[in-house]
């Protein structure tokens, strides 16, 4: 498979990302192993996990990072594997008050290294903002985690524009490389924001989709396959209703239909296209996807060969509302 290298850095990662979130909660710590196995071998080596990932489930905390860890411990993989993780989540029986603060972003970041059994993180974000804390505060930390050589590289999730900026212009002033990478929801698939029922999220706009191309600024992409909204679409599926109402609008029926016409031409599935859809823009992109079975897995590594031609991705793009 092919690698691409992140924009300001020495990382060269498949074009997709196997997302962890559910690992050690709906899927079991074997199931989630078998995963990571087959994921490697057809080439992946991107992964991304956070701290937060597993604990809405009582007991053991850091589920995910947990299983991960035990993983590289049994493969021995760890120098082939590129890890992303994520700190500083507000706590989930309050998500309106963000925990996130320099001390805290230590604690979380100590106890990924702990759980995931390794001594460096490859490319670590800051999962939330807390706007009351200056940005260049954050990014003094994790340039101190930098120099200690417990992550390689950082960036954030769910930042808005306006708190982007003010980072990248403190990098600029203090000659930092700062944050290389935004980790925001994005899809083909166009959001209606009053579906969505945790308002910490970010979702990318033409706003913030303008900044990446003027900046280059790599991008992760989460939700990348909008839940399976389009594929149960096209198999009339029962649509549940947290879908539906962050998915069913009238742009997405228009872009479905078009969807629908481009994966027949080039004889693939719809999940194929609506991930290259991501990784052919005019700035690296990488979605990161989760996967229910071995079919859709070996669906999403495939994706990573489709051409998209820029008419077909300008043609998608140009039915697109952005955040609704």
């Amino acid at each position: 498979m092919k690698r691409i290298q992140l924009k300001n850095t020495d990382l060269h990662v498949s074009p997709i990302c196997l997302g962890t979130v559910n690992f050690g909660t709906s899927v079991d710590s074997k199931t989630a192993k078998h995963q990571l196995e087959s994921f490697f071998e057809l080439g992946g080596n991107f992964i991304d996990t956070a701290h937060i990932y597993g604990d809405w489930v009582p007991g053991i905390r850091g589920r995910s990072e947990r299983i991960i860890g035990e993983y590289l411990n049994e493969s021995g993989l760890r120098r082939d594997i590129v890890i992303s993780t994520k700190g500083g989540h507000p706590d989930l029986s309050d998500m309106d008050l963000s925990k996130i603060s320099p001390e805290g972003v230590w604690k979380d970041l100590n106890e990924s290294l702990e759980y995931l059994n390794t001594d460096y993180i490859d490319l670590y974000f800051l999962h939330r903002d807390n706007p009351g804390i200056p940005a260049g505060e954050f990014l003094d930390v994790l340039e101190e985690a930098k120099k200690q050589g417990k992550i390689r590289y950082y960036g954030c999730s769910n930042w808005t524009l306006n708190r982007i900026i003010e980072a990248e212009n403190y990098a600029k002033k203090h000659n930092l490389t700062g944050f290389v990478c935004n980790q925001l929801m994005w899809s083909l698939a166009d959001i209606n924001s009053n579906g969505i029922t945790d308002k910490t999220l970010v979702f990318m706009d033409e706003e913030t989709y303008e900044h990446h191309k003027k900046t280059g600024m790599n991008t992760m992409a989460y939700t990348a396959a909008a839940k399976g909204y389009f594929t149960k679409l096209l198999n009339q599926k029962s649509i549940p209703e947290q879908i539906s109402a962050r998915y069913d609008t009238r742009s997405n029926r228009l872009i479905f239909d078009e969807l629908v016409k481009t994966a027949e031409k080039m004889n693939v599935s719809l999940i194929e296209v609506e991930l290259a859809y991501l990784t052919h823009q005019d700035f690296v992109c990488i979605p990161i996807v989760t996967f229910s079975n071995d079919e859709q897995l070996e669906q999403g590594i495939r994706s990573c060969d489709a051409e998209l031609s820029s008419d077909i991705v300008n043609k998608l793009r140009s039915l697109k509302k952005y955040v609704i």
